[in-house]
């Protein structure tokens, strides 16, 4: 069976999108894992939209190795940018597990996506993790555990491992891990830019995050660390700078870029 797709990148952060309203894909686990492998097309995460309508698209998300995600905030942005190229549309509403999202196209480098209030998980860490005290959980439309210690580059990947290990044995499971690599220097002057690493939950190390950089960025308001709305917070990750907007209600938008690579036929 042939499908058509259209590749997809944020920052170096890849996807693969099919749209079901006019293609078919059969959504188990080895296909998605086949068409997402390097080997193939390859991808961080599969963004399967139905666009009957363009201006309400639903939206289904899967990770590499093939499980599901419940959000993807620089994904959000490329399907904003591939329906504004497919059907010359400026503004959609994007629904993820019965959530809406709304995008919008701003101008040829700026596509945001609101993804509304974050909330933060209270005295529920796994008991036994390292470091417990410099660990928040945040979901902003999916998990994040923010970790505020500076982690040396070499010791990042032993530390990620023992965190998604005690993760797993909790009531959260699996989770993505936002590492915070220039938190105090930020504290003193949050003019700067915040710099990040994130471990996505089932893509591993991707070189941007969307609700990463907004994660961080609840993060730095909950604790005032940056108090004037007038200006964005940036969040810096290997894949380049996102801006992370947030108003007095708390609600806060990922703005930044994305780009259509090409369309393709998988036959797989």
């Amino acid at each position: 069976m042939s499908t058509k797709f259209t590749k997809m990148n944020s920052q170096g952060n890849d996807f693969i999108i099919i749209d079901l309203a006019q293609e078919k894909f059969t959504e188990d686990q080895d296909a998605i894992k086949k068409i997402c492998s390097r080997d193939a097309v390859g991808c961080d995460q599969l963004l399967l939209i139905n666009t009957i309508d363009p201006k309400r698209v639903t939206c289904k998300i899967y990770n590499n190795d093939g499980t599901s995600a419940s959000q993807c905030g620089n994904g959000m942005r490329a399907i904003m940018l591939y329906l504004n190229k497919k059907f010359s549309i400026t503004e959609s509403i994007i629904n993820v597990c019965e959530l809406e999202y709304k995008t919008e196209v701003i101008d040829k480098n700026r596509i945001s996506v609101e993804l509304g209030q974050p909330s933060f998980a209270e005295n529920s860490l796994p008991q036994d993790d390292i470091f417990t005290s410099e660990l928040e959980i945040v979901n902003v439309g999916n998990t994040h555990v923010i970790v505020s210690k500076k982690i040396d580059e070499k010791d990042r990947n032993s530390i990620a491992d023992a965190l998604d290990a005690g993760f797993r044995t909790s009531h959260y499971g699996e989770v993505n891990l936002t590492f915070l690599l220039n938190l105090k220097d930020f504290i003193k002057d949050p003019t700067i830019t915040l710099k990040a690493k994130v471990k996505e939950k089932g893509a591993g190390w991707t070189k941007s995050c969307g609700t990463g950089a907004t994660a961080a960025a609840a993060y730095i308001l909950r604790y005032n660390y940056h108090k004037s709305s007038k200006y964005p917070i940036k969040v810096e990750q290997e894949g380049g700078v996102l801006e992370v907007h947030h108003d007095n209600s708390g609600s806060l938008k990922l703005v930044g870029p994305s780009e259509l690579e090409y369309d393709g036929v998988w036959d797989g």
